[in-house]
């Protein structure tokens, strides 16, 4: 009898050998396959990274303050052609809140590294006008909502 249980398990064991590696054999389907529109928002990634390199490499020719402020508006405008690609994908709510988000903090960041340039009170001014820039901006989302 303890035979046979053991012949049983071992007949049972290498049936379930032979299923496993045919079904690991079938390779899963591509993702264009399944849905075409990841590959074109794969292709629209990659526009607007070269793009950004391109802007990128033309703020190394700059020196000083402008390629800071260069930079940030280059690194600014592929953080908002990201996330206006993303409410283009996938049209919600919370795509928009961010895309919105996204455009006052981009928006921020600049005027703060502009404001940066300036000295004194001038530039004490500069900050305080962006500082109240952002607020209105933030404001004005929440109002939307």
């Amino acid at each position: 009898m303890q035979k046979l249980h053991a012949l049983l398990f071992v007949a049972l064991w290498l049936m379930g050998a032979a299923v496993v590696p045919a079904a690991a054999q079938t390779p899963p389907p591509h993702p264009a396959e399944i849905d075409p529109t990841i590959v074109e928002y794969g292709a629209a990634r990659e526009r607007i990274g070269a793009t950004s390199k391109a802007a990128l490499e033309k703020c190394e020719a700059l020196a000083g303050p402008g390629k800071t402020v260069c930079i940030k508006e280059a690194r600014g405008r592929e953080k908002i052609a990201l996330a206006e690609l993303d409410q283009q994908r996938n049209p919600s709510d919370a795509n928009a809140r961010r895309l919105a988000e996204t455009k006052v903090a981009v928006n921020y960041e600049i005027a703060i590294e502009k404001c940066n340039d300036r000295q004194g009170g001038d530039k004490a001014e500069c900050l305080s006008r962006a500082s109240a820039d952002e607020s209105k901006a933030r404001a004005g989302m929440k109002a939307g909502q």
